[in-house]
C-alpha cells in the first residue's frame, strides 16, 4: 500500500496532464522543425500586444492630463473672476500672477471662495492660512 501511494505521489496531476497533452498536440501538428519558428512568431505577437497595450495606456494618461490642465485653467479663471479681475485675454501664468497679487488684499470671504475654487482649502483653516495655501498651490 505504501508503494502504491508513493507511486501515486510521483504521477502528474490533472493540470500537468493537460499541459503535457497540449505539448504533444503541438509537436504532432507542427513537428519539431517548425517549433522554433512557431515560438518566434508567438514571441513577436506577444511583443506587439505589449507595445499596443503600452501605447493605449500612454494615450489614456495623456488624455487625463490634458483634461486636468483644462480643468486647472478654468479654475484659475474662475478664481481671478472672484477676485474682481476680468480674465479675458490672459494666459494661465497671468491668472496665477493676478491671484498672487490680489489675494493678500482680498476680504476673508473672498479668500475662502478662492480657496474653495482652487481646491486649496484645509478644514478649520484661518483666512491667513488659506492665503498661504493658495499661494503654495499656485507655485509662484
Amino acid at each position: 500500500m505504501a508503494d502504491y501511494l508513493n507511486l501515486g505521489a510521483q504521477l502528474p496531476g490533472g493540470f500537468e496532464w493537460i499541459i503535457l497533452l497540449i505539448i504533444v498536440a503541438i509537436l504532432l501538428l507542427f513537428g519539431p522543425q517548425k517549433l522554433p519558428e512557431l515560438a518566434r512568431g508567438l514571441g513577436r505577437a506577444w511583443g506587439e500586444l505589449r507595445r499596443g497595450k503600452m501605447e493605449v495606456e500612454r494615450q489614456i494618461r495623456q488624455e487625463f492630463s490634458d483634461e486636468e490642465r483644462k480643468d486647472s485653467g478654468s479654475r484659475l479663471r474662475d478664481a481671478v473672476r472672484e477676485l474682481g479681475v476680468d480674465p479675458s485675454g490672459m494666459r494661465e501664468s497671468e491668472y496665477k500672477l493676478q491671484i498672487a497679487r490680489r489675494i493678500d488684499l482680498a476680504p476673508d470671504d473672498t479668500v475662502v471662495a478662492v480657496a474653495r475654487i482652487l481646491g486649496s482649502s484645509e478644514p478649520g483653516a484661518t483666512p491667513s492660512r488659506l492665503r498661504e495655501l493658495i499661494i503654495k498651490s499656485l507655485g509662484v
